[in-house]
């Protein structure tokens, strides 16, 4: 037996159809994978978006825990924005919010002008002309999206209210909207 030759050279040729059948496994395994995938996507897209619910409430209640801190500091005086949070030192920083495309807010106002409590939301651009007659409680997203749990009896982002003096476990009152909803 020479040195250096296979002992059997046939043995390790593989035929034109061996070929066509590892093509066929891998093309099916290719298919498999791909249905994987696109059952992954929305499983994916869901936990996102429960993610961005609770870091909307997580951020919502940082905001609200400020005005709080904010009032108790300056004798029962409320802020004028939420920047005044920021620049005091109440509110580590100014957050976005999570689920609106532009990230930002509207306030949410206390009137109690009329011997009834209002909450009104309003955008922040238009704040100004409501301080003469409400408060700045809180905040509340300005997407206008339905989210997948229900927070207070409300199911879209721009009904979830948060506001000093909230119940959890009561139902959201009715909020008023002004500039346009």
């Amino acid at each position: 037996m020479p040195i250096g030759k296979p002992v059997n050279q046939t043995a390790r040729r593989e035929s034109p159809r061996n070929r066509g059948y590892v093509m066929i496994v891998l093309m099916i395994a290719v298919v498999v994978l791909s249905v994987f995938m696109l059952m992954a996507v929305p499983l994916w897209q869901t936990m996102m978006q429960r993610e961005a619910e609770e870091e909307l409430i997580f951020r919502a209640r940082q905001y609200v825990s400020a005005i709080g801190f904010y009032v108790k500091s300056h004798n029962n005086l409320y802020p004028q924005n939420f920047e005044i949070l920021h620049l005091e030192k109440f509110l580590r920083r100014l957050y976005p919010d999570p689920v609106s495309v532009e990230g930002r807010w509207d306030m949410v106002f206390k009137d109690t002008a009329a011997g009834e409590v209002k909450y009104l939301v309003v955008p922040e651009h238009l704040a100004k002309a409501y301080f003469s007659r409400a408060v700045l409680v809180g905040i509340c997203s300005t997407s206008p999206e339905t989210a997948f749990r229900e927070y207070r009896g409300k199911k879209k982002y721009n009904e979830w209210a948060f506001y000093l003096g909230e119940k959890e476990n009561e139902k959201m009152p009715e909020l008023q909207y002004e500039g346009g909803q």
